[in-house]
């Protein structure tokens, strides 16, 4: 019989069964996190940003819908990246939401897609 005020690990058995818990974390004083979900909904607003930013292209000055391009660019870029750089991110992001505070559409998905991002960094 063991001891539970003992156990340190995990024991895993079973008539072959893989079975696939995600993210886990062993011993005392672990930590784990997990942003899958997080970063494909980010993922998923970033899709919804650039093809609004595509749709409403009129609305924005040519330098700002150029810049802003740019900065959709650079946070999908730290997205993709494993560990992503927050200084570098954060500031794209500042940059983006910005550059299209004026045309409401753009505005809304952009602070969603900061909020989004914020939970990721933040986790």
């Amino acid at each position: 019989m063991t001891d539970a005020t003992n156990n340190f690990g995990i024991a895993q058995s079973g008539d072959g069964q893989i079975i696939n818990l995600g993210a886990m974390a062993v011993g005392r004083g672990a930590r784990v996190t997990q942003h899958q979900a997080a970063t494909a909904q980010a993922l998923h607003e970033l899709q919804t940003l650039h093809a609004l930013l595509n749709e409403q292209a009129t609305r924005l000055p040519e330098a700002s819908r150029a810049d802003a391009e740019t900065a959709l660019s650079e946070v999908a870029d730290e997205l993709e990246r494993t560990e992503p750089d927050r200084t570098r991110l954060a500031a794209a992001l500042s940059r983006l939401t910005g550059l299209v505070k004026a045309v409401a559409p753009l505005a809304e998905t952009a602070e969603s897609l900061r909020q989004t991002i914020e939970k990721i960094a933040l986790s």
